[in-house]
């Protein structure tokens, strides 16, 4: 999760004529003539289970007031970013995160968890003719197979994990229904370790949680984690870890963004950094960020870590993004425009191919 901006959008005029140009691109990635799109991570299951409640955590309620309930709903069909409606015109696999805020703690951290893990529930059911949930790269062919949207389960922020005898009964549940990545903090201090906000590394407890993700299959996400915790990730990590919405700092200077060694640091260790479209990563110049905005972090990423390390990993419906991207089923005039600037295959190998390779990898370790 980024953070919504209260600023009305200020569309960046070329920008938009941009995306218009290129149109929705669905067919641009694929010889069957879908493009293949695996994101790494949206708050959209928080943004409609929250939809309405002023008091509810994670800062959906103001940005969203205006929104009739009846748009917020589902994930069919509504007037978030990411509807299944929109992305079904692709092959799409989209990590569903449950952000957990930093004010809760242990058990209310859990009961949150589990209140949002139960919409996602619902949905299943619910839209089980469109969406599947998958574990594996072979359950994500299997739903692309049927014509359906895979969706994976993430967690955005582990503060329902103690220093206590409930740890272990928590990560057991995690991997029971199918979480398949875990961000260990989000800006703020945890049980775990420290976010960026801050300037702890991980905690003993948090290498022995990290440690326990691993062996339960579950990669380790080290998006929002401080300097000093990705350092101690690195000296823990025995599987491949994923940033997976985070972008080059060199680009723009936010402290949620990666250093180049960083960037080195995941590619030697076979993980993956997603681009995130949040509108404060990606520029510090500009309040709707450009295409040459979002290509400048791709041209970064590309050329320190290589193209088998930057994905998508999107933020949608987690803060506000360029409105040439705006809602998710733009995202294939990104696809052509880094086809058209670094190559078809580098192009796929971010929208899909190494996302794809990352979870196999995370599989077979």
């Amino acid at each position: 999760m980024g953070a919504f901006l209260t600023f009305n959008d200020c569309a960046v005029e070329d920008a938009v004529r941009l995306g218009e140009a290129l149109g929705d691109c669905a067919d641009a990635g694929s010889a069957q003539g879908r493009l293949r799109v695996f994101d790494l991570h949206s708050d959209t299951l928080d943004r409609l289970a929250l939809h309405g409640e002023a008091s509810a955590p994670g800062g959906f309620a103001a940005h969203d007031a205006h929104v009739p309930a009846a748009r917020m709903r589902t994930l069919a069909d509504n007037d978030a970013h990411i509807s299944l409606a929109r992305t079904a015109p692709f092959d799409w696999c989209q990590c569903f995160a449950v952000f957990v805020p930093d004010k809760l703690r242990g058990d209310a951290a859990w009961s949150f968890f589990e209140r949002v893990r139960g919409f996602w529930s619902d949905e299943l059911d619910r839209c089980a003719e469109r969406l599947l949930q998958v574990r594996t790269v072979e359950g994500m062919e299997a739903a692309f197979a049927e014509g359906k949207t895979a969706g994976m389960l993430t967690v955005e922020g582990a503060s329902f994990l103690e220093d206590d005898a409930d740890a272990e009964a928590r990560l057991d549940v995690l991997a029971e229904t199918g979480v398949r990545m875990v961000t260990l903090t989000w800006n703020g201090r945890n049980a775990l370790g420290s976010g960026n906000d801050t300037t702890d590394g991980l905690t003993g407890f948090g290498r022995v949680c990290m440690r326990e993700l691993e062996l339960r299959g579950i990669a380790v996400d080290v998006s929002h984690v401080n300097d000093a915790g990705f350092k101690d990730v690195c000296a823990v990590a025995t599987r491949p870890f994923a940033a997976s919405h985070s972008n080059a700092r060199a680009v723009c200077g936010h402290p949620r963004n990666l250093t180049d060694w960083q960037l080195r640091e995941l590619a030697d260790a076979g993980g993956i950094v997603g681009l995130n479209f949040c509108r404060e990563f990606l520029s510090d110049v500009h309040a709707d960020p450009t295409p040459d905005d979002v290509l400048r972090h791709v041209d970064h990423v590309l050329e320190v870590a290589g193209e088998d390390t930057l994905a998508l990993g999107s933020d949608y419906d987690g803060c506000d993004v360029p409105s040439w991207l705006d809602p998710c089923d733009r995202a294939g005039a990104l696809h052509a425009l880094i086809a058209s600037r670094f190559g078809r295959a580098a192009a796929d190998k971010a929208f899909f191919g190494n996302a794809r390779a990352f979870f196999v990898r995370a599989e077979e370790a």
